[in-house]
């Protein structure tokens, strides 16, 4: 496990969960804090220098809802502890991070399924989710 997490990872984190799966349910949550815990874990590939969960989140164009253009990028910004969705995203990033069980099977990357980016074809799909397909054969 890397070092240690820090209360502003989780807020970053718990941010980055709820513009990207508010939709999904539970289980798509999780899906979700896994793949952002899995990026931070690494020590091979392109995320092996992040070494904060918030320097993984925050990584240039890698979670659309951090790109300023993004109509997502102003509501995760305002979004606040009173909003029951948002903290529903601290206790599943919270979860996530206390539990050997990782439903993707180390998952990096994911997208939403009505898409289909460059970086997927010729992947194999190793989780799903009601909103999101995931991978852990990408480096």
């Amino acid at each position: 496990m890397p070092a240690q997490l820090l209360f502003e990872d989780v807020l970053i984190a718990a941010r980055t969960i709820w513009g990207e799966a508010r939709g999904e349910d539970y289980s798509g949550r999780l899906a979700v804090a896994h793949v952002l815990l899995n990026r931070w874990y690494t020590s091979k590939g392109q995320f092996r220098k992040d070494d904060t969960l918030a320097t993984t989140c925050l990584r240039h164009v890698q979670f659309s809802v951090w790109n300023k253009n993004d109509p997502n990028f102003a509501k995760i910004m305002s979004v606040d502890i009173n909003d029951y969705d948002f903290r529903s995203c601290i206790v599943v990033l919270l979860q996530a991070y206390d539990s050997d069980l990782d439903p993707t099977k180390g998952a990096r990357h994911y997208h939403t399924k009505n898409i289909v980016p460059p970086w997927s074809v010729g992947h194999e799909t190793c989780y799903e989710t009601e909103g999101h397909v995931f991978y852990n054969d990408i480096s």
